[in-house]
C-alpha cells in the first residue's frame, strides 16, 4: 500500500494522449474555496509529499506540479479522472477516495502553479485593468460568455494566455452556439439556452434574449468555435504580464 501511495501522483503530468482522460463536457472543481485547498494540502503531504516533496517541484524521475503544464489533461475534470482511475499499463493506480476528497486534491495541485505564477509575475494589475476595458473584454465577460472571476483565479497564466491566443483550441460544449437561419433570410446566433416544441431561445453576443419559432427556422447549425477573436500578435509580451497578472487577481472591478 505505500508503494502504491508513493506513485500516486507520478504519472499525472506523463503520457501523450490527453483527450481519452477527459470528456467533451468539462466539469468543473466545485471544491476550490481556501477550506478545501487546506484539506487537499492534508491528503496531499500524506499520500504523494514523499515524490513530490511539500513545494510540488518533484525530483527522482516526478514531474513538477509548479509548472502548470500537464500533459495528460488540461482541465480538472482530466485530473480528477486519473486520480480517481489509474493510468492503465503504468504505475499510476487509482486513489481510493471519495469524489470531494479527489477535488480538494487536484485543488491544492493546482495552487502549487498558481503560487509560483504569483511570485513570479511582473505584471501591473492596473495597467491590465486598462488593457481589459481597452478591448472591452467585458462586453462579452459579464452576459455572453464565462465569468472571469473564478476562471483567473483557477486557471495558471499559461493557460490564459493559450485561451485568448487559441480561442478555438478547446471549446466547453456549455459555451457552444447555434445559428440560425429563417425563411425570410434574418439570421440569429447565440448560445442556447432552452428549447421546446415550438421555440428555441439564445442568448446572443450582447447578451439579449433572441426567441425564434420553429415553424419559421430554415436551417440551424451547431457552432462549436469560439466567438472570442484570437489576440495573438496584438499585445506586447509586457502587455501580456499585465492583462494576465490583472485577471490572475480575481479583482475584476
Amino acid at each position: 500500500m505505500i508503494r502504491r501511495n508513493r506513485y500516486l501522483l507520478i504519472w499525472l503530468l506523463g503520457g501523450l494522449a490527453a483527450a481519452q482522460e477527459e470528456s467533451s463536457t468539462r466539469i468543473a472543481n466545485p471544491f476550490t474555496s481556501d477550506d478545501d485547498r487546506a484539506a487537499g494540502a492534508k491528503l496531499y503531504q500524506s499520500q504523494c509529499a514523499s515524490c513530490h516533496g511539500l513545494d510540488g517541484k518533484g525530483g527522482q524521475g516526478t514531474p513538477d506540479f509548479t509548472s502548470g503544464q500537464f500533459r495528460r489533461a488540461s482541465s480538472d475534470e482530466g485530473l480528477f479522472q486519473i486520480v480517481a482511475k489509474g493510468i492503465s499499463g503504468t504505475t499510476m493506480p487509482a486513489f481510493n477516495l471519495d469524489g470531494k476528497q479527489i477535488w480538494q486534491t487536484v485543488a491544492h495541485i493546482r495552487s502549487f502553479s498558481f503560487r509560483r505564477t504569483a511570485a513570479a509575475s511582473s505584471g501591473d494589475t492596473g495597467k491590465g485593468r486598462e488593457l481589459f476595458r481597452l478591448h472591452k473584454c467585458a462586453a462579452c465577460h459579464e452576459s455572453s460568455a464565462p465569468e472571469l472571476t473564478r476562471v483567473g483565479r483557477n486557471r495558471p497564466a499559461a493557460e490564459l494566455r493559450r485561451a485568448m491566443e487559441e480561442p478555438d483550441a478547446e471549446v466547453d460544449s456549455a459555451w457552444w452556439r447555434v445559428a440560425i437561419t429563417l425563411r425570410g433570410g434574418q439570421s440569429l446566433e447565440g448560445r442556447r439556452l432552452n428549447e421546446d416544441t415550438y421555440t428555441i431561445q439564445l442568448l446572443d453576443r450582447q447578451g439579449n434574449l433572441r426567441s425564434a419559432d420553429k415553424s419559421d427556422v430554415a436551417q440551424t447549425k451547431l457552432v462549436r468555435t469560439s466567438p472570442m477573436p484570437s489576440y495573438r500578435g496584438k499585445l506586447r509580451e509586457q502587455e501580456w504580464n499585465d492583462l494576465l497578472a490583472y485577471l490572475i487577481s480575481g479583482d475584476l472591478r
